[in-house]
């Protein structure tokens, strides 16, 4: 089952990776980086353990810029439009989890 984790607290506040692991296989997991969430995406230990609990990795590209980074400061994944996480959740998940 297609599964879309929505993310938005910090690495040093929760790591998501560990209800990811339990909920669903990399392979049907996509990781939806919100508000703080996006430094799981930017510091390299959160990053790599995003990568292994996901195979798909969108941060939102305001809450990303609003920090003050870009796409090509990330470790992991790729930044998007909120139009593109819609569509994720929407279209391409059978099921949304917020951790």
């Amino acid at each position: 089952m297609r599964t879309a984790f929505v993310v938005i607290r910090s690495p040093q506040e929760l790591d998501p990776t560990h209800m990811m692991h339990r909920v669903a296989h990399r392979d049907e997991a996509s990781a939806i980086l919100f508000e703080d969430a996006v430094y799981n995406a930017l510091q390299a230990a959160p990053a790599e353990r995003m990568a292994k609990a996901a195979h798909d990795v969108l941060v939102a590209a305001d809450d990303l810029e609003a920090r003050g980074f870009s796409q090509k400061d990330l470790r992991v994944g790729r930044a998007v439009p909120y139009d593109e996480i819609v569509e994720c959740i929407m279209e391409r998940t059978e099921r949304t989890v917020t951790v």
